[in-house]
């Protein structure tokens, strides 16, 4: 019974975890109004992390090696999931479009191809916002660090 428990309570948080993500891809005022409240992120947070480990102490009462076999994909996910949103391996990633870019369009000025790879990655943005950010992050390198940690995200305005 614990085992079944747990199993539920694991996909009770995992569902928490998809909820998070698709709010966070949302545009601000897009997102439901509890939404957007400033403490609606970190009880969510808590709440997901809380059935996470609720599930795996079930689990762990019910069939210990099924509860090791969770967290180590749990971890595992976590782990990928870091390394993947990472700034290095987002400027890895710019850097083999930007390349390709630059193979396409070989007479372009360096801010057109910035300008042409970040709207290629966020057509959402806006010419003139990515214009912008071009202007104020002209090397490829600060242009990769900024449009990493923008795609971060933010809660809001402070």
């Amino acid at each position: 019974m614990t085992g079944v428990a747990g199993g539920a309570l694991l996909g009770l948080g995992l569902l928490a975890g998809l909820l998070r993500a698709n709010l966070r891809e949302r545009r601000f005022f897009d997102r439901p109004a509890l939404a957007r409240n400033r403490w609606f992120d970190p009880l969510l947070n808590l709440v997901r992390w809380g059935l996470l480990a609720g599930a795996l102490a079930l689990l762990w009462r019910g069939a210990p090696a099924a509860a090791a076999a969770a967290a180590a994909v749990l971890l595992a996910a976590w782990a990928w999931r870091r390394a993947i949103r990472s700034v290095w391996f987002q400027r890895r990633l710019l850097r083999r479009d930007y390349e390709e870019l630059r193979r396409a369009r070989p007479g372009a000025a360096e801010s057109d191809i910035l300008i042409a790879l970040t709207m290629r990655r966020h057509p959402r943005w806006g010419e003139e916002l990515i214009q912008q950010i071009v202007l104020d992050y002209p090397d490829f390198n600060d242009l990769a660090r900024i449009i990493a940690r923008m795609e971060r995200g933010f809660r809001g305005f402070r």
